[in-house]
This record gives C-alpha cells, sequence and structure tokens, in this order.
C-alpha cells in the first residue's frame, strides 16, 4: 500500500538533484516494498534514448513522466520481491539498464540491474 503524498512534497522530491533522488529512490521502496512504473498496451515502458526501464518510489513521480513518448501511460506498482527476482533479471537477460527516479527533465540514476539490486539489497539490511 502506497503512503500518501502530497503536492509540495511531489515538487521538493522532483526537484533534488539526481543522486538525491536515488538515495529516497532506494529508503521509500524498501520501506514500503514496491517500487512504480510506467505501462502501456505494450508492457513496461523503456527510454528509447536510455535504454532502461524507468522507476519511481510512488505513483505520483510516475504520472509526471507520463508525456511525451510516454503520453498515456499509467502508473504500474511492482512488488519489491518481484522486482528482486523477476524484472531485474529480466532487465539484465535484455541489456536493459534501470533509470532511478527520473523526471520529466532528468532521465535519472541510470544502473545496470545488478547495481540497483545491490543498492536494494542493501537498504533493505540497514533499513531491516
Amino acid at each position: 500500500m502506497t503512503w500518501e503524498i502530497g503536492e509540495d512534497e511531489v515538487r521538493e522530491l522532483l526537484a533534488l538533484p539526481t543522486g538525491d533522488r536515488a538515495v529516497n529512490f532506494f529508503q521509500l521502496i524498501a520501506d514500503w516494498e514496491e517500487a512504480w512504473g510506467l505501462q502501456d498496451e505494450h508492457g513496461w515502458v523503456v527510454g528509447k534514448e536510455t535504454d532502461a526501464l524507468p522507476l519511481w518510489p510512488h505513483a505520483a513521480f510516475a504520472a509526471t513522466c507520463a508525456r511525451g513518448p510516454w503520453e498515456g501511460a499509467v502508473p504500474g506498482a511492482v512488488a519489491i520481491d518481484d522486482l528482486l527476482l523477476d524484472l531485474l533479471p529480466l532487465l539484465a537477460d535484455d541489456g536493459l539498464r534501470v533509470a532511478v527516479f527520473p523526471t520529466p527533465d532528468d532521465p535519472g540514476l541510470l544502473l545496470t540491474p545488478s547495481e540497483t539490486g545491490e543498492r536494494l539489497e542493501h537498504e533493505l539490511r540497514i533499513g531491516g
């Protein structure tokens, strides 16, 4: 279940530098046990320029990026276990990266699926 988030908090987090957003991303998805992507009729959207699956810690952030080539895409949740056990290995097999917490003006922190998994596993260990 996702936490309630206000417009001010969305604006504040989106205004953070890339690295700070990434730190927040890993803390929040470890706490809430889910990440958010964008989905269209073909499945999860992937950035053509980055060859990366964009992920966010809340549907509100994903929704802010549903424009341009992702117009019409809707936020979709992925449970943390599904992310670690299914989605990240699929991305690795396909040679794709993860775009951590992008904004409409910033592609986010680009990590390999294994880097994403390692950072998330680390956050889960220290947060537990």
